[in-house]
Formats: C-alpha cells, sequence, structure tokens
C-alpha cells in the first residue's frame, strides 16, 4: 500500500507478492524491481489506519482479483471502514455471484454519493499470447463480456488499453477492434505505452529493433525508482484519439482526469 499526494488524495491497496499471472510485458520483469510483501485484507485495513485519503485504487503490483471473492472482500471491507470513492483493476472476470456482490456495493456507495470505477485490462486480440501466456487469464473476449456485463449492472467502466504497443509488434486494427466491441459499454478509455528494460524485451521474443524511447523513472506512484525506456507509440495513440472522438469516448493517458471527467459529467 502506497501513498501518493495528488489533486485528490489516493492510495494504493494491494495484496502485494509476486503475481501470477506474470503477463511477459509487466514492469514487474524490471531489473532491480522489488516485491511488495504478502498482504491479508486485515493487514491492508490496518495500513489504511491514521492516514487521509478519497479514493482508493484496488490495484498496484500484481492482479488483486485472482480470487475474486479475495479482492471484493477487501472492497467491501475498505468501504465499510473507510467510505472512500474506489477504483479497480483487473485481467480477472467475475461469475454472475461475484458480479451482484460488486453491483450490491455499488448500490450502497451510490447512495452516499461515493463511486466504484472499474477497470479492465485488455491490450491485445489475436495477438494476447505474446503477452499473456497464462492460461488463467481469461481471453480478451471473455474480458469484453465482463466490460458488458458491468456496464449493463450500471457501474462506471474503464477501458484500460494498457500498455499501449507498437503496431509492428500489436497490430492497432487490434486495439481499434477491442474499441469497437466496447464502445457502447464503456465510461472511459485510458491508454498509455509500454515500459520495458532489457528483460522485458527478451521476455517479448518478437518485439521489435527499430522502436524509438523515451527516458523516465517507473511507476514513481508506486514506490519504484527505477530507469526505464518508455516506448513512442504517439502514432498508434494517435488512432485510438480519433476513434474515441468519433464515438465521443473520453481517453485519457491517465486515471486522475478520468475520474475527473466522470465526476464532472455526473454533476451536469
Amino acid at each position: 500500500m502506497i501513498l501518493k499526494d495528488l489533486e485528490k488524495e489516493r492510495v494504493f491497496a494491494s495484496f502485494g507478492g509476486e503475481c501470477p499471472y506474470r503477463c511477459r510485458h509487466c514492469y514487474t520483469f524490471c531489473d532491480n524491481y522489488q516485491y511488495d510483501p504478502d498482504l491479508s485484507v486485515k493487514d491492508i485495513i490496518n495500513n489504511l489506519k491514521g492516514h487521509e485519503f478519497s479514493l482508493v485504487y484496488v490495484s498496484g503490483h500484481k492482479e488483486n482479483f485472482v480470487n475474486p471473492d479475495e479482492g471484493l472482500d477487501l472492497c467491501e471491507e475498505i468501504y465499510a471502514n473507510y467510505s472512500p470513492d474506489i477504483l479497480i483493476t483487473t485481467r480477472n472476470v467475475f461469475n454472475e455471484r461475484q458480479l451482484s456482490r460488486l453491483s450490491e456495493l455499488n448500490k450502497k456507495m451510490r447512495l452516499a454519493n461515493k463511486d466504484l470505477y472499474v477497470c479492465v485490462s485488455i491490450p491485445a486480440l489475436q495477438s494476447y499470447k505474446k503477452l499473456e501466456s497464462n492460461v488463467s487469464i481469461p481471453s480478451p473476449d471473455e474480458r469484453i463480456n465482463f466490460i458488458k456485463r458491468v456496464y449493463e449492472k450500471g457501474m462506471y467502466t474503464i477501458l484500460t488499453i494498457r500498455p499501449l504497443f507498437p503496431d509492428t509488434f500489436i497490430p492497432i486494427s487490434e486495439p481499434l477492434e477491442i474499441l469497437n466491441e466496447c464502445k457502447d459499454y464503456v465510461s472511459a478509455v485510458i491508454s498509455s505505452g509500454v515500459v520495458v528494460d532489457d528483460t522485458i524485451v527478451k521476455n517479448l521474443k518478437t518485439f521489435p529493433s527499430d522502436v524509438k524511447y523515451k527516458e523516465g523513472k517507473l511507476m514513481e506512484c508506486l514506490g519504484q525508482d527505477i530507469n526505464m525506456k518508455y516506448v513512442n507509440v504517439e502514432q498508434e495513440y494517435l488512432q485510438i484519439e480519433q476513434f474515441c472522438k468519433e464515438h465521443n469516448i473520453y481517453l485519457n493517458e491517465h486515471s486522475i482526469p478520468v475520474i475527473q471527467y466522470l465526476k464532472g459529467k455526473k454533476d451536469i
């Protein structure tokens, strides 16, 4: 759990430890990366005591919904103890019982004028096995269907096409196809480029050698001060931006502006 001052104070709440999904592009493969210690729901709730925050991200260094019921336990306990807005990010999908739990939490939060945001990460379609070799990760089609089910339950759905890859590795037609499938079921879209180091490039195997990079620090908001290369995907992002403009979908590279947009839209 890492604190960071932003325009609204937020915290990241994560179970910690190594993510079992082990996606090949994940920044946790970076040299010098340090995993957070394993935490229980009780540990996380106790760690939040004494801090001021208005938004909790159930997100971080690993997939917190490998076991959706455990992830939902965490969300429910966070809200019961602190009543913040909550944003979750997942590559998993929930069954009907679990989705009903999430829907009930959303209804309870709405009555108190609090918001629940559900981000579903889908970076590729036909090419997804270049990134996600673990058979326990739901397929892109399953995740697209999950977005639709969440939206139909009256919740904010945020499609995260993140990371975004060069067209020569993951054809831009795939993110555009994902967008087309989801365009009537998303409240907003987040997309930004992949970060890599030599280890990640090796994991990706067929990653093109002629891509351009920008230098930066890895996810400073998550407490990791590691020098990284950010892949330049400006041309790919422009195509996503054009699609979103044509379909009146709000797009940003970061979650905080998306949340501010959705809150402003609610106030209209």
